[in-house]
């Protein structure tokens, strides 16, 4: 297996980012340097920023990821800013600026993979549903809540972690880097 760093504080993150790429015979390590996210206009921006500034201290091969969600009714928004709305205005916000619209949303998650003297490789993946019009019962991560993927009867937080992973934004950018990181040799 090879070793390989994820770059984030979120440990629930690291901890859905391990199981998918040990599957794929990367060990992950997780190195939880706290690198200041600089705001730009997508997820794929940031987390390119982030591994730049994260090969520079760990001088070490690793990824770093950024997610953002998106609402159809808006343009670009809130895109990789999603924490800032939620913890700004929170589901009532949330609810009330989708009242009367098209519900219709989607999450992006962008992993980057950088090593020293090598420039930055991106992977997306995308999963497309809408928010529902009332925040579910169970709450687990801000618009987890409130989102439901497309084929899906619950929200991401009524979901079991398998059954959420089937969705996964996070997993298909994952999948998708384990397929080159394995194709590549590095």
């Amino acid at each position: 297996m090879q070793d390989l760093f994820f770059v984030t504080t979120n440990r629930n993150k690291f901890e859905e980012a391990r199981k998918i790429l040990e599957k794929h015979g990367i060990n992950l390590q997780i190195s939880e340097l706290n690198i200041q996210e600089k705001k730009y206009p997508t997820e794929r921006e940031v987390s390119i920023s982030k591994a730049y500034a994260a090969t520079k201290l760990l001088k070490a091969p690793l990824i770093v990821e950024d997610t953002g969600i998106y609402f159809e009714s808006y343009n670009n928004f809130p895109g990789p800013n999603a924490h800032i709305v939620f913890d700004g205005i929170g589901y009532e916000g949330i609810l009330k600026l989708l009242d009367g619209k098209n519900r219709a949303a989607f999450f992006s998650t962008t992993v980057t993979y950088i090593k020293p003297g090598m420039n930055p490789i991106s992977f997306s993946g995308e999963c497309r549903g809408k928010i529902v019009e009332k925040v579910s019962e169970n709450i687990s991560f801000a618009y987890d809540a409130v989102f439901m993927p497309e084929g899906a009867k619950k929200t991401f937080s009524e979901m079991t972690k398998e059954e959420k992973e089937s969705f996964s934004h996070r997993k298909k950018a994952l999948d998708e880097f384990a397929k080159w990181f394995k194709e590549s040799k590095l």
